[in-house]
């Protein structure tokens, strides 16, 4: 199981991602939708660790990986 509990990113002043909680069950078909700008990509980059958050956190199979790298999460499974 996947989880992201306020994840959050800022870029200077700019707010990217804003406090996105949310589970990805194994078995299920989970989207993320929105327009371009939304920070979709930005979301996947945090929840793979190749961006750092400036808040919240990132959990696998009840784990916080948050502060680990994107190898290290790979390497986990993700």
């Amino acid at each position: 199981m996947l989880e992201t509990r306020d994840l959050t990113i800022r870029f200077g002043g700019h707010v990217a991602v804003d406090a996105v909680s949310c589970r990805f069950e194994p078995g299920t078909l989970t989207a993320i939708v929105g327009p371009n700008g939304a920070g979709k990509t930005t979301y996947f980059n945090l929840i793979s660790g190749q961006l750092r958050a400036s808040a919240g956190s990132v959990h696998l199979d009840g784990h916080d990986i948050t502060a680990e790298s994107a190898p290290q999460r790979t390497h986990r499974g993700l």
